[in-house]
């Protein structure tokens, strides 16, 4: 796997990339035997982490090895394109991996299956509560079954070209709101006649995140009834659009998705993004001389503080025969010592209050993914999954369903009002079907 594959993987921070049609008409029986599999074996799976992260990931398994006599880990690597097929695949064949790495936003999908082995029947919840940080924790917790544990995390950063914005007389207001974000690009817009961002809010929205932010709910705590398009929401959601309709906001904003937001900053036609901290190895390799020029500031947020948390993780399916011997994998593979060591590897955090600790997350230099590493560090804590619709299983359906909503307002094919009020509708039928 290219590196860039790899950023583009972990910043499920954007939206859904890795969403697999299939998943809509699953008509799979998981009844059908196991695949004989060596009686010591556990299978571990994860989604394109080879060749960058081989001597990484082997040295893991050794070490787990050497400390588990008479345990052998099978590590298969897959493709992060192909992953929810495979995985579907596996359970038809009734041959599953015993532990898989997955984003966090999968795991509603795959759990109204029940699929996942409840960690907490090995190792209490306080336990684990004790570990990792409680807020990653919350993301592989259904129902109080934890039936994942998280593995390394992201989050946002404000990246900026600081050439950019003090050519626009920007230097000294740094947007740190949303509000202050709008401000910035009219701004910018006005004095340079260019667009100051590329932020996608028709296609993988992030207006989801900015409406949680703000404290405006997307679903009730049930996800039995959305709630965006309260005055609130709707008034909210207006700014944008009519940011889109005044020509503040590029075309594309509306119809391409998270994956191109980085390319208008590093080929330096736009002064900001709002992206994961990981892009900016992308910058750096690409772009060195719009990287010179970079800053870092914390992500921005709404009246609550709070700002999107990304979670990858790990789960033992309850399909394997050696539940204990996973879980201790799979709690060996999250420990401080190996997720300090995985995030010298890549611009990530770990889940494990431990790691956050060391010296590596708390001494910065002047070099942006330096800054980034200690900053995101810092503000991990304030972290959540602001886009509490994913814990549907049909979150897939449903986002699609605002997207489009937003871009029939952004066209002006209805008002902000009526696309949200159908969008809504819509998003209540399908939330008050039944799940299995």
């Amino acid at each position: 796997m290219t590196q860039n594959k790899f950023n583009f993987y972990t910043t499920r921070l954007l939206p859904g990339l890795f969403l697999i049609a299939a998943l809509l008409t699953i008509g799979i029986s998981l009844s059908g035997c196991r695949k004989a599999r060596p009686a010591n074996e556990v299978e571990f799976w994860t989604l394109q982490l080879s060749p960058v992260f081989d001597e990484y990931i082997n040295g893991v398994i050794r070490d787990f090895e050497k400390e588990n006599p008479g345990i052998k880990i099978k590590w298969v690597d897959i493709p992060y394109d192909a992953a929810i097929q495979k995985l579907m695949a596996s359970l038809s064949a009734g041959a599953p991996p015993d532990v898989i790495n997955l984003s966090a936003d999968f795991l509603s999908k795959f759990d109204k299956m029940d699929v996942f082995y409840d960690i907490s029947g090995l190792y209490s919840t306080d336990t684990l509560k004790s570990i990792y940080l409680n807020n990653a924790l919350d993301d592989c917790i259904y129902k109080d079954r934890v039936i994942a544990l998280p593995w390394y995390l992201s989050t946002y950063a404000l990246i900026y070209n600081k050439k950019l914005m003090t050519a626009a007389g920007l230097q000294d207001n740094i947007p740190a709101t949303y509000d202050e974000f709008i401000a910035a690009i009219k701004l910018y817009k006005q004095t340079t006649g260019k667009f100051a961002a590329f932020w996608n809010i028709g296609k993988d929205s992030y207006l989801p995140m900015m409406l949680e932010s703000e404290g405006i709910r997307m679903i009730d705590e049930r996800l039995e009834k959305a709630l965006f398009n309260s005055p609130e929401g709707i008034k909210a959601i207006d700014n944008w659009v009519q940011l889109y309709k005044e020509g503040y906001l590029p075309g594309e904003s509306i119809v391409k998705t998270g994956a191109s937001i980085i390319e208008p900053y590093q080929s330096g036609h736009a002064a900001m993004v709002f992206t994961g901290p990981v892009f900016l190895k992308r910058i750096k390799d690409n772009a060195p001389s719009v990287y010179r020029n970079t800053e870092i500031a914390p992500p921005l947020a709404g009246k609550t503080g709070r700002h999107e948390l990304a979670v990858m993780s790990v789960s033992v399916l309850n399909r394997s025969l050696n539940k204990k011997a996973a879980t201790d994998f799979s709690l060996f593979l999250t420990n401080a010592e190996n997720q300090l060591n995985f995030c010298k590897l890549a611009t990530i955090y770990p889940s494990v209050k431990a790691a956050l600790d060391d010296d590596y997350f708390t001494n910065p230099s002047e070099d942006p993914m330096d800054k980034a590493r200690v900053m995101g560090a810092q503000v991990i804590h304030d972290a959540a999954r602001l886009r509490t619709y994913l814990r549907h299983p049909k979150f897939d359906r449903l986002r699609d369903i605002f997207d489009e909503a937003i871009q029939s307002a952004c066209l002006g094919t209805k008002s902000t009002k009526e696309a949200l009020d159908d969008a809504a509708r819509e998003w209540n039928i399908l939330l008050n079907q039944k799940r299995h």
